[in-house]
C-alpha cells in the first residue's frame, strides 16, 4: 500500500487526479518504452525459445506494387484490370507481411469507475492500454483499439507509428470521460463488454494480438462464448484490473459500519470485525481464482494489475508480449 506522500508524488508526476484520465498522462509512457524493452531483453518470458524473436511475424504475403510483366513471371500474378487499362501486361509484386495487427480492448463499464487508493480502475486500464500501444508501435506493429462502456463501443483502426498510438490515446481519454459521466448519472447498469468482444470477432484479422483489459465483473455467459470464438484465430492476452479494497477490507477500530453499493443493492460490513474481513477476503480470492481458471481453460494466463499501484512498480512481474 502506498503512503499518502507516495500517492501525491505519483499523481503529481502524471499531473492526474486519478479519476479523469488526460492525454498527457498517457503520453508519459512513451518515454518509458526503452526501459521496459531493456527489462524484457534481460528477462524474456519462459515460453520464449531463444534470446531473440523475429520481428517478421506476418501471416504470408501482401501486395506491394505493379510492374510490367517479364518473361518468367507467374501468369497467376497478372493484374488483368491494369493490363486492360494500359494495354500492356502488368503483374503484381508482393512482399512479406512484416506487421502484425494489435488491438487493445478496454472495458470502461460502471464497475471500472471505482478506486480507493491511487487511480480509478478505468484510469489504470487506460494507462495499461497506453503502455501496450507505445510498445506495439515501438516494435513496428500496427495498433488499434475497441473501447467499450455502458453506452456502446468505439473502434480505432490499426495504424502504425506514433500516429497509431496517439489515435488510441485520444479515444481512451474521450471514452473514459464519457463513461465516467454516465456512471455519475447513475444510468444503465448493463455490462456490455460481451458486445464489445463480439464486435472484435468481425474486425480482428486472424493472427492478431489482442490485449483485453477489464475487471472481468461481467456475469454474461455470452462473454466467454465470444472469447472462445475469438481465441480460435487470434492471440489473446488478458489483464485483470483490481482495486485494493476488492482484495481486502481495511482494518479499522470502532463499531461503525461500512456501506458498499453497486448503485442498486447495498451491503453493510463491519471493518472492525476480523472474521468478517477474513470471510470477505476469502470470497474475493475465490472469485478471482475462478476467473483465472476460466482463462486457463481458454489457454491463456490472466495477468493482474492493481489500480492502487503505479504500473511502473508492477510491470517487471507482468511481461507484455
Amino acid at each position: 500500500m502506498l503512503t499518502a506522500a507516495a500517492v501525491d508524488h505519483w499523481l503529481n508526476t502524471w499531473r492526474s487526479d486519478g479519476i479523469r484520465v488526460q492525454s498527457h498522462e498517457l503520453m508519459y509512457y512513451r518515454s518509458k518504452v526503452a526501459a521496459f524493452q531493456r527489462f524484457r531483453r534481460l528477462h524474456p518470458p519462459p515460453s520464449t525459445g531463444g534470446a531473440l524473436l523475429s520481428r517478421f511475424k506476418g501471416r504470408g504475403m501482401e501486395f506491394d506494387e505493379f510492374r510490367h510483366y517479364q518473361a518468367g513471371d507467374d501468369v497467376r500474378t497478372i493484374d488483368w484490370r491494369v493490363t486492360a487499362r494500359t494495354g500492356t501486361p502488368h503483374t503484381k509484386l508482393f512482399r512479406e507481411e512484416r506487421e502484425r495487427p494489435v488491438f487493445v480492448v478496454v472495458d470502461l463499464s460502471h464497475s471500472m469507475q471505482f478506486g480507493t487508493q491511487l487511480l480509478f480502475k478505468s484510469v489504470q486500464a487506460c494507462h495499461l492500454a497506453a503502455v501496450a500501444a507505445w510498445l506495439t508501435v515501438a516494435r513496428g506493429d500496427r495498433i488499434g483499439a475497441v473501447i467499450g462502456s455502458q453506452a456502446g463501443h468505439v473502434e480505432v483502426k490499426p495504424q502504425g507509428r506514433d500516429h497509431g498510438a496517439q489515435q488510441v490515446i485520444h479515444q481512451l481519454v474521450t471514452q473514459q470521460h464519457a463513461a465516467l459521466e454516465l456512471w455519475l448519472s447513475q444510468r444503465q447498469y448493463h455490462n456490455g463488454f460481451s458486445d464489445t468482444v463480439a464486435r472484435l470477432q468481425q474486425i480482428a484479422r486472424p493472427g492478431s494480438i489482442i490485449y483485453l483489459i477489464s475487471d472481468w465483473h461481467s456475469d454474461d455467459p455470452a462473454l466467454w462464448r465470444n472469447l472462445l470464438a475469438l481465441q480460435r484465430h487470434c492471440q489473446l492476452v488478458p489483464f485483470m484490473i483490481t482495486d485494493p479494497m476488492e482484495q481486502q477490507l481495511p482494518a479499522v477500530n470502532g463499531t461503525g459500519m461500512l456501506w458498499l453499493t453497486d448503485g442498486q443493492q447495498q451491503l453493510a460490513v463491519h471493518p472492525g470485525n476480523s472474521q468478517q474481513r477474513k470471510s470477505y477476503a476469502q470470497a474475493q480470492q475465490q472469485w478471482q481464482q475462478n476467473r483465472v481458471q476460466q482463462w486457463r481453460q481458454l489457454g491463456s494466463t490472466l495477468r493482474h494489475f492493481s489500480a492502487g499501484q503505479p504500473i511502473e512498480l508492477q510491470w517487471p512481474g507482468e511481461v507484455l508480449r
